[in-house]
C-alpha cells in the first residue's frame, strides 16, 4: 500500500520506518520552510505552498490509497479536497477540532469529559472578564499554533495580568483555570478502520520549559488508580469522532481528579517508549490502523523510560546505562530542538528511575 504523510519531521520518519516493515511505501507533503532532513531517502517529497490543487498534490504523491498526518498544523481544506480522491485518516473533522484549543475544549465538554474551566477571549476586556470569572492564577494560550509550551503564558498575579495586557494585540485566546496538578500523565491508543481499539500503558511525564523531557511507564503511582477512567475517556473520544489512527490524550492529575489537558491526533512524544516497551510501537500501529489491518500487541513488556534529546548531540557510545537505544532524527542540532530520544528498560522500577535521573544529569549537565 502507498501512503501519503502530511509532514516531514521525526514522527513521519518513524512511521515510515515501521511502515516499510509492513510493505508500505511513502510520500510526504512538505510546506515552505519545512525541514525535510528527517525523512531523507524515505519517499518523494511534494511541496504544498497553498496554491496547488488537491488533484495536483494527489498525483505528485503517487496517488496514495490513504493520507495520514504527523502534526496538527495542517491545511484542513486541502485534506477535505484530498478526501474526495482517497481516504484521509484521521478524518479532517477531527483535525479541525484538535488544531483549535477552543473547539477541542468544547468538544471534550460536550461529550462529558472533564477539563479545567476555560473562557474565550478576543479583547482586553474579554481577558479581564475571564480572569475575574476563573480566578488567578490562569494559563493563557493562543487558540491555534501552540505546542511545546509556545504561545502560552502563566499569569500568577494582578501585576502579571497588567503586564500581559500591555502587549496583548487582541488575538484569539483561551483562558484556562490554572490546575495545581500533582502529575502529568498521558494515554495513547490506536483505533483501527474496523473500530478496534488498543491502549498503551499510561505514561508519567516530566516537562522542562513546556517541552516534554522524559516519560516513564507504567505511571507508577497513577496507573492503577486512573487507567480505567482514562481508557473510558479516550474510548469515548475515539468512538465519538470515528477516529482512525493513533491519538494521544494528555491529562493532569489533581487529587482524585483526572482532567484532560490536550489531545494530539497523531503519534506522540510521550509514546516513543513504545519502541522498546511493546511488541508493536505507536508508529507501527499508526500505520496498521490507516492500512486497515489488524492492530499489533500494545501490552507493556516491562518498566520502560524515554529521555528526550533537546538540542543535545549524543552518540550511542556516550550512553553508559545498560539496555539503551538511541533514536537520532538526523536533524540539525539547535537549542531546545527535538533531535533524538533514548529508550531504555530495567526490570526493577526503582533502578529504572535512578537510571533516568542519571542519564538526564549526564545529558543536561550544563543546564
Amino acid at each position: 500500500m502507498h501512503i501519503g504523510i502530511y509532514g516531514t519531521g521525526q514522527l513521519a520518519r518513524m512511521m515510515a520506518h515501521d511502515g516499510k516493515k509492513l510493505g508500505a511505501t511513502f510520500s510526504f507533503i512538505a510546506e515552505p520552510n519545512d525541514d525535510v532532513s528527517a525523512i531523507k531517502g524515505l519517499g518523494e517529497q511534494v511541496m504544498f505552498s497553498g496554491s496547488e490543487s488537491a488533484e495536483a498534490i494527489f498525483k505528485a504523491l503517487g496517488e496514495p490509497e490513504v493520507i495520514t498526518v504527523e502534526k496538527e498544523a495542517v491545511d484542513v481544506p486541502l485534506l477535505r479536497d484530498l478526501q474526495k480522491l482517497c481516504r484521509v485518516s484521521p478524518n479532517p473533522d477531527v483535525l479541525e477540532i484538535t488544531q483549535h484549543r477552543l473547539r477541542e475544549k468544547n468538544f471534550l465538554n460536550k461529550i462529558g469529559i472533564p477539563t479545567a474551566g476555560y473562557a474565550e477571549a478576543n479583547s482586553a476586556s474579554d481577558v479581564t472578564k475571564a480572569i475575574e470569572a476563573l480566578g488567578i492564577p490562569v494559563a493563557v494560550k493562543s487558540i491555534e499554533q501552540g505546542y511545546d509550551g509556545k504561545n502560552q503564558w502563566h499569569l500568577k498575579t494582578e501585576a502579571d495580568v497588567e503586564k500581559f495586557l500591555e502587549t496583548y494585540n487582541s488575538s484569539p485566546l483561551i483562558i484556562e483555570q490554572w490546575v495545581p496538578f500533582e502529575a502529568e500523565v498521558s494515554l495513547i491508543a490506536a483505533r483501527s478502520l474496523a473500530g478496534d481499539i488498543a491502549f498503551y500503558a499510561m505514561a508519567y511525564n516530566e516537562h522542562r520549559g513546556g517541552i516534554l523531557i522524559s516519560s516513564i511507564v507504567p505511571a507508577k503511582n497513577y496507573q492503577e488508580k486512573f487507567t480505567k477512567r482514562a481508557q473510558e475517556y479516550l474510548r469515548k473520544i475515539l468512538t465519538e469522532s470515528d477516529y482512525v489512527g493513533v491519538l494521544s490524550m494528555e491529562c493532569f492529575v489533581k487529587g482524585d481528579e483526572l482532567l484532560v489537558n490536550e489531545l494530539a491526533p497523531r503519534v506522540h512524544n510521550s509514546g516513543h517508549w513504545s519502541q522498546a516497551g511493546t511488541a508493536c510501537s505507536q508508529f507501527e500501529n499508526a500505520i496498521r490502523a490507516v492500512m486497515g489491518i489488524e492492530l499489533g500487541n500494545t501490552e507493556l513488556n516491562g518498566p520502560t523510560a524515554m529521555l528526550n534529546l533537546l538540542g543535545k548531540e549524543v552518540a550511542q557510545s556516550d550512553i553508559t546505562i545498560p539496555n539503551a537505544q538511541l533514536h537520532w532524527y538526523d536533524k540539525q542540532c539547535k537549542p531546545k530542538r527535538k533531535v533524538g530520544h533514548i529508550n531504555f528498560q530495567h526490570e526493577d522500577y526503582a533502578e529504572l528511575e535512578k537510571n533516568l535521573a542519571a542519564l538526564e544529569k549526564q545529558v543536561y549537565q550544563d543546564n
